[in-house]
């Protein structure tokens, strides 16, 4: 059996394996990886799905500009 678990928490393991069904003394493989993106990663998926949905260079500066101008008053 192969199960894949995303985002837990270390401290959730002893749980999760639990309630998987595994007895505490039976043996089975673990594989660990770290889950932590750049934040420029992040950035760029934010970036990506904005223009997606239609956001544009015009527009960005566009409310850059309304958002200082608002800021100012």
């Amino acid at each position: 059996m192969q199960q894949v678990l995303k985002n837990i928490k270390v401290s959730e393991i002893p749980t999760l394996i639990a309630q998987l069904g595994f007895s505490p003394e039976q043996e089975v493989n673990l594989t660990i990886e770290e889950n932590s993106e750049s934040l420029i990663s992040i950035m760029d998926k934010v970036g990506k799905k904005a223009q997606a949905k239609g956001l544009t260079e015009d527009k960005l500066t566009e409310l850059w500009l309304f958002g200082n101008c608002y800021a100012n008053n």
